[in-house]
């Protein structure tokens, strides 16, 4: 089967993603790419080097370790517990997610369906995580699903050493020193969040490491049943190589690959949505050129953040 319209130099990875997430992340091998996190490495609890540091052993140690200990760190039916797991002595964080809400929102009057449906569900970080990873994207930290204490739900390593974006800007802290590369972040961010229908992205959900690379967690409003881009007027560039991932993928393989987490219908509208965002960003390209549109992304300085608490 063919995943992809064609493959480039980076299409053989792409293929390798897509086959094996669409085999559950059974033997996943990750490859870092442009768009990817460059640089940060997985912690354990006491914020020392993971051992082994791929995606596929840290998806397997989440699906297996044992919970140490358990506890309640956000609000509402949403909130998400932080875990302490231990794998052959080593101990690491994880978050948690449980929530399955299923709720028919009602819509002004005048509109021909008053009730839509909508879907808080946990298992939105799986469906995330693989089509981040299938993008190259690579900004979701790896997410499996697994039943603690009788609960289904999804496990999401710890991401150590970070600070939320909203607690920079308290602390007046935010001064990335390439603005450049920062817009170019947000700019990937943009279209992952048109594509996925992402209208819960806040400055508490995404997450600074010391080398000023942005990762996106709390993904389990996504997906929603809407044909809308969200962030359309935001969206104004695009990293080269996932304007060429978004164009290639097949419809069918993005079927296969997101039918284990996501219903029918949200895969059909996340396909609409697909379509309109390769318009609008190939419209850019028509106006402005593709020098002004595509970009590579800068890599990251060498200058490290220097926090304090």
């Amino acid at each position: 089967m063919r995943y992809f319209e064609a493959l480039s130099d980076g299409g053989i990875l792409l293929l390798t993603a897509a086959f094996v997430l669409l085999c559950g992340f059974a033997h996943y091998v990750h490859a870092e790419s442009p768009t990817g996190i460059d640089g940060y490495v997985w912690l354990d609890a006491d914020e020392e080097p993971l051992p082994l540091q791929d995606h596929e052993t840290i998806q397997k140690w989440m699906r297996s370790a044992r919970v140490i200990s358990r506890e309640k760190v956000g609000r509402g039916v949403a909130g998400v517990d932080q875990l302490v797991l231990e794998h052959d002595s080593i101990r690491f964080r994880a978050a948690f997610r449980s929530v399955d809400v299923t709720a028919r929102r009602s819509e002004p009057q005048g509109i021909e369906n008053p009730r839509k449906k909508y879907r808080d569900a946990a298992i939105f970080e799986s469906a995330a995580y693989a089509l981040s990873e299938l993008l190259g994207i690579g900004r979701v930290p790896p997410v499996v699903k697994r039943t603690i204490d009788g609960q289904h739900g999804t496990v999401q390593i710890w991401m150590e050493g970070v600070r939320p974006e909203v607690v920079l800007i308290q602390g007046d802290q935010l001064h990335p020193p390439d603005t450049l590369r920062w817009k170019q972040q947000k700019q990937i961010m943009y279209v992952f969040d048109n594509l996925i229908a992402n209208s819960d992205r806040n400055q508490g959900n995404l997450l600074i490491d010391r080398s000023w690379n942005i990762s996106l967690i709390d993904h389990t409003r996504d997906f929603k049943r809407s044909s809308t881009l969200i962030y359309r007027d935001k969206l104004t560039q695009s990293e080269r190589q996932l304007w060429a991932s978004l164009q290639r993928v097949y419809e069918d393989a993005l079927r296969s690959l997101l039918a284990p987490f996501l219903e029918r219908q949200e895969i059909s509208k996340l396909l609409t949505r697909r379509r309109l965002l390769i318009s609008h960003i190939q419209s850019l390209i028509n106006k402005h050129g593709e020098e002004q549109v595509l970009f590579d992304l800068r890599p990251p300085g060498g200058e490290l953040a220097n926090w304090t608490d």
